[in-house]
């Protein structure tokens, strides 16, 4: 499967920093052809400010909404996909900001007041999701940055990481259970992306490995080494992980009853979502609504 050249952008992103600034300071609607599974070595602080939908962060899937903070690290793969409708689009859903890690990391060890950088920088590799407190003043920063020029740019992302960096235990949440040391090349990155826009779309369906494969013309050995190694976590639970995500996004934007969530997300017995959803997340999915709401 031949990748054109813009595909090798959008896979492993090529980011083009400001000449006159040590940050990337971005903003796109979706879809865009950024808004896909891709990796670059900049550290990414992403912010979602419209529409809901599920995260694909290394071996993690998460439901989002708008005020979804994120910290990604070096190369960990990553995607944003909204549920939309055909030909809808999210004007400036994703607000974000990247940076050089290793420029940091060479600051911190010049500047003593920095170094709680590092240590964030090398949690971030396995993706970081911020709630609270922290959340609310980070995307205040975040938002601010654009209009700064100079010094007070740059010392506005140092001052956005020291707030990451000390976010309480209840703000923050590390996502992804593995570490993506060798994120899929070029060609391989496409034809993931290929099947997981495949299984999002047909998620509420009884789709199997076997029709992943015969969509993107591929062997069901290779689509299931594929999903190893680009998850670390395999087909079926990657398939789960989706199912438990759009579950959680359904309780959380609709006041859809829990059987019906249950079988919109694709499972086809409460059974067996009760016992997947607590898995995942923790809680039944009437708790998990429940705690949500009183937050």
């Amino acid at each position: 499967m031949a990748a054109s050249a813009d595909l090798v952008e959008s896979v492993r992103e090529l980011v083009l920093m400001d000449s006159a600034s040590a940050l990337r300071w971005f903003q796109h609607d979706y879809p865009h052809p950024l808004a896909r599974w891709h990796h670059h070595p900049e550290i990414e602080i992403h912010l979602i400010t419209g529409s809901s939908g599920t995260a694909q962060i290394g071996s993690a899937a998460r439901a989002f909404g708008p005020g979804a903070l994120y910290l990604i690290g070096s190369e960990l793969p990553h995607n944003w996909v909204s549920s939309v409708q055909d030909g809808e689009t999210v004007p400036g859903r994703d607000l974000l900001i990247q940076a050089d890690p290793e420029l940091l990391i060479r600051l911190a060890e010049l500047v003593p007041d920095l170094n709680r950088i590092p240590p964030l920088l090398a949690t971030a590799r396995y993706g970081i999701q911020y709630a609270g407190a922290t959340r609310e003043r980070a995307v205040q920063v975040l938002g601010d940055i654009r209009d700064r020029r100079g010094a007070m740019r740059f010392a506005g992302l140092l001052e956005l990481l020291d707030l990451l960096a000390g976010a309480p235990a209840h703000e923050r949440e590390v996502l992804s259970e593995q570490l993506i040391d060798t994120p899929l090349g070029t060609d391989d990155s496409e034809i993931f992306h290929c099947a997981v826009t495949y299984l999002h779309e047909h998620l509420g369906e009884r789709v199997q490995l076997a029709d992943v494969a015969h969509e993107i013309q591929m062997s069901e050995t290779h689509v299931s080494r594929l999903f190893s190694r680009a998850t670390g976590v395999g087909f079926a639970r990657t398939v789960i992980r989706l199912r438990v995500s759009e579950a959680c996004r359904l309780l959380l934007r609709t006041d859809l009853p829990v059987a019906d969530v249950c079988f919109r997300a694709g499972f086809t017995n409460l059974s067996n979502f009760n016992r997947r959803f607590r898995e995942e997340t923790g809680m039944t999915p009437r708790a998990y609504r429940a705690a949500q709401l009183i937050e």
